[in-house]
């Protein structure tokens, strides 16, 4: 069981470094394999949930998201959510109302318990927080003996409506006096509430109990939950060193749960199979040094990472009989290219392991770019042939749009005998296959956009696309317009509204700022689409991305595919677009930061928000997050400065 664990652990350590590299087929391909021997291993989820995000397949990683929410929660916000979740049956009362609840095809009658405390948030709705806090309090003395976790969420519920009120010190008070009760000292829900508390009055006792509770929480659940929060209590209290301790603390943690590979874990699985290592040299690391106790073939790629190819030759020169063949392949690779030594290395290695798709595909490119005798004569071998042409046929079926892999499987058979129509097949396939992706990385209208959708209460960033075309209007008919009909998906009349606004505002500042470039934009029609069907999509913190999607359509300019935006506009003059801050901003960048992306523009009005968050950590902001005032700003970091000719 252990030896199983094991294995599973430098596999996911594998996929992790693969999906940093972009290799995502084949860190899906091994991430599926490690769930279906073990289905309930949560990081293994979370991993194959990011990995479906990158991928832009959002229905199925928010089935996976979901799962992830359904198996557990973060600690200290399951009772929030339940009492998020009334209040918002409170607001929305047509969804929520009554005494029976909607289960698949049945009616569950809800608990008499929780009537009363929805009745609560119902009169706190109405504007009547006094009466909710009343109805509250007696729902508690009714199940204080009868029901304990009846009786805690009654007192939850009362501090909550007091915090709302803004009456900080009787919601501190209820959540103190529930302390005192035993039973009730350590509840992980009473415990955070207070955290939040404390911080909101902000005296320095009140901050030095939030650091105490905090440090509780950490020896317990470890840094990812509480590290940031420790951070932003300590600089308030001006003790900065720890401060700055727990921020490393919060972006390793952070970087962790987000499955970026650590500097070790990057060397050990370049020290056990072949990898690109002059792309792993790019990568950041919050961490650049080694454990004391590493192999040779680990010291030596180490070092290669770190910028000391010269130490990595020394260490691989002197540890010849010691270092394993794949290691001694994948640094030959990066300091002699495509050597005689390097080909002959990695043709050793693929001889002891013809089944690493890695070598083989190393291999195979080489040959596809100056056929070599050695690799032609090992690839005929049948043993090896098999279980390359194995791989190959496995990649194929994984990932039939990668043009790299029909290319090697048109190398692989223009080796074998009779293989010559194959080999003219896969050519082509490639060749159409590489066409079509140049043409859609020059696509203009499409854009990514960060939203949020919401789980059990709590939100969940989320990056989708959304796209803008056009097409010649009817004979007879004007163009240059945008109509309802012709704004497609899960849309709300308030975003079609703004949709529209949006269009006719960058229509008239496109034409304004480069009129040369638009003198064609009367003579099409246009639509809009928004992806993500099966929630509807609200709300006008989409600005950006949609008004981006519309200039990058009306200029034929594509905006780069590593960069999301989100935030609104609004149009001060014809020329002059003026941008605002939206909500939930943190995990719009968390969303970011899990899809890998380089950059989210951000309306600058957020940003005391990121800098102040305790989810996002401050370094992660500062890598990734540009924030901008006006569309100007935005439109230069999309196109570039300046933006076009």
């Amino acid at each position: 069981m252990m030896e199983a664990t094991v294995q599973n652990e430098a596999r996911l350590e594998e996929a992790r470094v693969l999906v940093e590299l972009g290799e995502l087929t084949q860190a899906e391909a091994e991430v599926a394999a490690i769930l279906e021997e073990s289905a309930d291993d949560l990081d293994t989820l979370r991993l194959f949930s990011k990995i479906k995000h990158m991928r832009g397949q959002l229905s199925l990683a928010l089935a996976c998201y979901a799962q992830l929410q359904a198996r557990g929660t973060n600690p200290g916000e399951s009772a929030r959510l339940h009492l998020e979740s009334m209040l918002r049956m409170a607001q929305d009362p047509e969804r929520g109302a009554g005494e029976f609840l909607a289960v698949g095809q049945r009616l569950v009658q809800k608990p008499a318990a929780y009537l009363a405390l929805e009745e609560a948030f119902r009169m706190y709705v109405a504007r009547r927080p006094h009466e909710a806090r009343a109805v509250c309090r007696r729902a508690a003395a009714r199940y204080r003996e009868r029901d304990p976790e009846v009786y805690r969420l009654s007192v939850l519920a009362d501090a909550w409506i007091s915090e709302l009120s803004g009456d900080l010190e009787a919601a501190c008070a209820a959540l103190e006096q529930l302390g005192r009760e035993r039973g009730f000292e350590a509840d992980l829900d009473r415990v955070t509430t207070l955290v939040g508390l404390y911080e909101l009055i902000g005296t320095r006792d009140k901050l030095e109990a939030a650091v105490n509770i905090c440090r509780f929480l950490e020896r317990s659940f470890g840094p990812r939950f509480v590290a940031g929060r420790l951070a932003l209590l300590e600089r308030r209290l001006g003790r900065e060193a720890e401060a700055r301790r727990y921020e490393e603390r919060h972006l390793a943690a952070y970087r962790r749960w987000m499955h970026r590979p650590t500097f070790t874990e990057v060397v050990r699985v370049a020290a056990r199979r072949l990898l690109p290592l002059e792309r792993l040299r790019s990568m950041s690391f919050v961490e650049g040094e080694m454990p004391e106790s590493v192999t040779p073939d680990e010291r030596a790629i180490a070092r290669t990472l770190v910028g000391d190819v010269a130490e990595a030759g020394r260490i691989l020169a002197s540890n010849v009989e010691v270092l394993d063949f794949k290691c001694r392949a994948n640094l030959a690779t990066l300091m002699e290219g495509e050597s005689d030594r390097a080909v002959w290395l990695c043709l050793q290695a693929l001889r002891s392991d013809p089944g690493d798709p890695h070598l083989a595909g190393w291999l195979l490119d080489v040959q596809a770019r100056s056929p070599r005798k050695d690799i032609a004569e090992v690839l005929r071998e049948r043993p090896i042939a098999s279980r390359v042409l194995a791989e190959l046929e496995i990649a194929v079926k994984t990932a039939p749009a990668d043009a790299r892999v029909w290319r090697r499987l048109a190398t692989f058979f223009g080796l074998q005998p009779g293989g010559r129509e194959q080999q003219i097949q896969f050519d082509d396939r490639a060749v159409a296959l590489e066409l079509a992706a140049q043409d859609r990385a020059r696509v203009s209208g499409k854009v990514l956009a960060a939203a949020v959708y919401r789980f059990f209460g709590r939100p969940c960033g989320l990056i989708h696309e959304v796209w803008a075309t056009r097409e010649m209007p009817p004979v007879g008919q004007a163009g240059g317009t945008l109509r309802r009909d012709d704004i497609l998906g899960a849309v709300t009349d308030e975003l079609k509204d703004s949709v529209r606004n949006t269009f006719l505002a960058v229509r008239e500042y496109a034409r304004a700022k480069f009129p040369h470039r638009t003198r064609d934009i009367l003579d099409y029609n246009y639509c809009y689409k928004v992806t993500k069907e099966d929630e509807p999509s609200s709300g006008v913190s989409a600005g950006i991305p949609t008004g981006l999607a519309f200039l990058s359509l009306f200029l034929q300019q594509p905006v780069a595919a590593d960069m999301v935006s989100t935030g609104t506009l609004v149009a001060d003059a014809h020329d002059v677009l003026t941008v605002g801050p939206v909500g939930d901003i943190e995990p719009k960048v968390d969303a970011a930061f899990h899809r890998n992306l380089t950059t989210i523009v951000v309306p600058r009005g957020n940003q005391s928000q990121l800098e102040q968050s305790a989810l996002v950590p401050r370094a992660i902001t500062r890598e990734i997050v540009r924030f901008v005032s006006d569309f100007d700003e935005a439109v230069r970091l999309a196109f570039g400065e300046p933006p076009f000719n």
